[in-house]
């Protein structure tokens, strides 16, 4: 049964997956350079939602601990007319990792938080400034507030979409990790709300199982890896899979008797694989144009590309199967590299 952490965690990841799908494709100079408002760029942006996942898990930790009624929550150092300030001038790269490290850091502190603590109350005082009151929320409240940030500011990046450059080469290679990673999660945490009896009996996509998706993931994801070798010329020998339907119904019975574990294990590591290999290449290499045959993408990019909407597309649908109770656009996605 779905609690409502695991509901949380889900609605999290969907959220700021969609947020970084919406930055791909996008050239590099923009995000620093075009504004969204006032004096924030797109970078400023990523590190903003860094820090408000930062200043909310110490709230946690807080609460957690007993420490909230006696020393309250100071608003300050996140004001946000003072994010250029605090973070203009970090690096595109510098400002996605840090809002890469404290999602990380939010998701692990609200591990140990159980049912009863995510809802009970809690009152302390606040300060803002020159401003103080008193305030009663909740784990659930934090955690919920979380998502509806990123949604709030998915808005702005619509509109600041409207402003940037999109090019047919390479964006910025951090941005996709950001991106390739956040689908990975967006994709594993609803998982999660399938329960352990039903990922190998349930259909979740079609007639295929959780244990099937998962597999076909893993097989998709070692295609796109043999597609970006042969994009850099690292592999003499041709593809000789193809992402038909066809080969995908041979993948799933070919991982039949396979465990629901050992299928992950390989998802897990065909992912890292990708993200490893992404980390080593550069904007030549990202955008260098493919003459031959066999791969259907432009440049070593556009197959990243792939390889995140394939995630995207997956957790939606199995979310939309399970019946989960989220807005009607994160039960369905729809990209360049989707039906």
């Amino acid at each position: 049964m779905m609690t409502e952490k695991q509901l949380l965690l889900a609605r999290m990841a969907a959220h700021r997956a969609r947020v970084l799908r919406d930055l791909i494709g996008v050239d590099e100079a923009s995000f620093t350079q075009v504004r969204i408002y006032g004096d924030w760029n797109m970078a400023m942006l990523l590190a903003h939602l860094g820090e408000y996942d930062g200043f909310y898990a110490q709230a946690v930790l807080a609460a957690l601990d007993g420490d909230l009624a006696a020393h309250g929550l100071d608003y300050t150092p996140i004001r946000d007319h003072l994010v250029p300030d605090r973070v203009g001038d970090w690096s595109l790269e510098e400002s996605v990792d840090f809002m890469l490290r404290a999602r990380a850091n939010y998701v692990q502190t609200l591990a140990p938080v159980s049912e009863d603590d995510l809802r009970r109350k809690q009152r302390f005082n606040w300060t803002f400034g020159n401003k103080t009151g008193k305030s009663t929320k909740s784990i659930y409240t934090w955690t919920r507030e979380r998502f509806l940030h990123d949604a709030g500011h998915h808005e702005d990046v619509r509109e600041w979409m409207k402003k940037a450059t999109r090019q047919d080469n390479a964006g910025p290679r951090s941005v996709m990790s950001a991106a390739l990673q956040a689908a990975s999660d967006d994709f594993w945490f609803s998982a999660a709300l399938l329960d352990d009896a039903e990922r190998d009996k349930r259909p979740v996509c079609g007639h295929w199982t959780l244990k099937d998706v998962v597999g076909h993931l893993a097989d998709c994801d070692a295609y796109y890896s043999h597609a970006i070798g042969l994009l850099l010329d690292e592999n003499p020998e041709p593809l000789e899979l193809n992402d038909n339907e066809d080969q995908n119904e041979k993948w799933v019975k070919a991982r039949a008797r396979q465990s629901f574990e050992r299928v992950k294990t390989d998802a897990l590591s065909a992912r890292q694989t990708l993200l490893d290999k992404l980390a080593t290449l550069g904007e030549e290499e990202l955008s260098f144009p493919f003459m031959g045959e066999g791969v259907h993408y432009p440049n070593t990019y556009h197959c990243f590309w792939s390889a995140l909407e394939h995630y995207l597309d997956h957790a939606a649908v199995l979310r939309r199967e399970l019946g989960v109770a989220m807005p009607k656009y994160l039960l369905r996605f729809k990209g360049p590299y989707t039906d």
